[in-house]
């Protein structure tokens, strides 16, 4: 049995509710064809299907149609129907990791952007991608999104874009509205270009199914978008053939049977289907609406649930647990693609360095060159008088964010940096960036200076140094960091993409199986509910898949689907 859901966890609300009046969205499962079976299914229920919305599909014998509870209720008992069930609300499973209030913190030693080439994100490496460049990035693999859609002008992307399907719109490309399903599928496929970052699988191909749109600032979809959504990869893959995947950064608590069968059919097809296992509230892991527990479609028989682990391999506080994890892959403030102009790039360079730094929600974005002023906690007083046209520098403490940015603002300052406090128990190590906020439900803008924050031991590195000129930058980027178990999936689907370039041969099952027999075992030794069979390991799986295209090294002697 299988079950969800969102990284800021979103709180769910049943789909239906969302209707005007009292129609809602149904799908009837038919008997037969679902272009033979809505004629009778409707008859003598509804005067005017036409004006229904009556979408039918072909992967299964179902339509989806706009319906009153009573006239679902009567459509049900009508020849040919199996079953009438109410659509399933579906949500993306990451967020920007400056909109994460207790999100973990990036490091000194990770993650930091290379603002003159490209990035290797860190999770590139955690599972050895690069490793496996010289046997094969990828090529001739298909690779469906199942997302927001994607940025098809980024200049990381569209060398690996083949196409695509919008649910939403049947002459509009699926282009992104939101910004997830860019940043998924920059962990798939950026260019190794030079610029900004690559993926895990730079030459694989693209297909942007575009299957969630904005909605309430967040990509919000269904199991009707979704079932859509594989009727296009089904029937793109024969058309075309090659090898496919499917890769789902998204889902919620409420299992569908159509769309549990059509993700079937998918299987049955030949694709490998992976999926986010979900996210949850750590400080509400009870929450009925943001439960810990694994999410459809992850929860499915036969689709690959992936669990997400920081840069030190371990469980992410968010990641959903249960018996249906399978695998997990990197997914704690990843580094990727975001729709052009969209993204922040934050920095505190002195001149010779670059320190991390994160913007806090609300701030303005810009860029101020300047000396820096030691202001103390940043309370009223702590103020000297020269930091008027000057950078604040503030230590976390026992007042808000705002409080000391708007003390900074009466002061004169022209930017504020606050760096960690190293005795601060959410933040406890030296190395831990402070993201935060300086917003709140009765504050919602802020008209203050640029506020970032940086780690404890950069800010004391900027106090060694009082007659340093900085330049604190927060501007408009390309690429972003977010978290979730939607920035785990497409490394293990990239990682899968990379094993079956060099092995063409194999099936779906027996890549998804060289995948978890070569997995880095993590948490309670074998298979556990946390982190599955352990992290991805890209080179491992593909040296058992493919040990030919390997120089260095004997054979492992494992056979894929035989445990060692």
């Amino acid at each position: 049995m299988k079950r969800l859901l969102v990284v800021a966890v979103l709180i769910l609300v049943p789909f239906a509710l969302l209707a005007d009046g009292s129609m809602h969205r149904y799908i009837v499962a038919t008997k037969g064809p679902a272009a033979m079976g809505r004629g009778p299914a409707l008859r003598n229920v509804v005067d005017a299907p036409e004006s229904r919305n009556v979408m039918e599909f072909q992967v299964v014998d179902a339509f989806a149609v706009d319906l009153t509870e009573d006239e679902a209720a009567a459509v049900a008992k009508q020849p040919g129907v199996r079953y009438v069930s109410i659509e399933k609300e579906r949500h993306t499973f990451g967020m920007r990791v400056r909109a994460l209030a207790g999100a973990p913190r990036l490091t000194d030693a990770n993650d930091i952007r290379n603002l003159n080439g490209q990035t290797v994100p860190y999770g590139l490496n955690l599972i050895h991608a690069p490793s496996v460049w010289p046997a094969g990035r990828g090529a001739n693999i298909n690779v469906a999104v199942m997302d927001t859609g994607i940025d098809t002008g980024h200049p990381d992307l569209p060398t690996g874009y083949a196409g695509g399907f919008n649910f939403y719109s049947a002459t509009d490309p699926p282009i992104d509205d939101v910004d997830h399903g860019t940043h998924v599928s920059g962990t798939v496929a950026a260019a190794d270009n030079n610029i900004g970052v690559v993926g895990v699988a730079p030459a694989v191909k693209i297909w942007a199914v575009k299957v969630l749109h904005l909605v309430n600032g967040t990509g919000s979809g269904s199991s009707v978008s979704i079932v859509a959504g594989i009727n296009f990869v089904v029937a793109k893959k024969a058309e075309v053939g090659g090898n496919w995947i499917m890769t789902l950064s998204l889902g919620s608590a409420a299992p569908d049977p159509t769309e549990q069968a059509a993700f079937q059919k998918a299987i049955d097809a030949g694709i490998l289907v992976i999926a986010s296992a979900g996210n949850h509230d750590p400080a509400n892991p009870g929450d009925p609406q943001a439960p810990n527990a694994v999410s459809f479609p992850a929860a499915y028989p036969g689709v690959m649930a992936v669990a997400a682990v920081d840069s030190t391999s371990t469980l992410a506080a968010f990641s959903n647990q249960g018996p249906e994890v399978a695998i997990s892959g990197p997914g704690v403030n990843v580094l990727s693609t975001v729709p052009r102009g969209t993204g922040f790039l934050n920095y505190v360079s002195d001149g010779t360095s670059f320190l991390n730094s994160l913007a806090m929600d609300g701030s303005p974005k810009g860029s101020v060159t300047g000396h820096f002023v030691d202001c103390k906690q940043g309370h009223i007083g702590e103020f000297p008088a020269e930091v008027s046209g000057k950078i604040a520098l503030i230590q976390r403490g026992d007042i808000t964010f705002n409080a000391k940015a708007t003390n900074a603002q009466t002061a004169g300052a022209t930017a504020v940096v606050i760096y960690n406090n190293l005795a601060a128990a959410d933040h406890p190590g030296p190395t831990d960036l402070i993201s935060g906020t300086l917003l709140s439900a009765t504050v919602t803008t802020f008209s203050g200076p640029l506020t970032t924050g940086i780690s404890a031991n950069d800010g004391q590195k900027l106090l060694a140094n009082p007659t340093d000129t900085v330049t604190v930058n927060a501007t408009a980027d390309d690429y972003d960091y977010f978290s979730g178990t939607s920035m785990a999936t497409p490394h293990v689907a990239a990682a899968a993409a990379l094993v079956w370039s060099l092995a063409p041969q194999l099936t779906a099952s027996q890549v998804k199986q060289a995948l978890i027999q070569t997995a880095v075992d993590l948490g309670t030794p074998g298979p556990d509910t946390s982190y599955g069979a352990g992290l991805v390991d890209a080179l491992a799986a593909a040296k058992l898949a493919a040990p030919g295209a390997f120089t260095t090294g004997p054979p492992s002697g494992r056979r894929i689907l035989k445990r060692p």
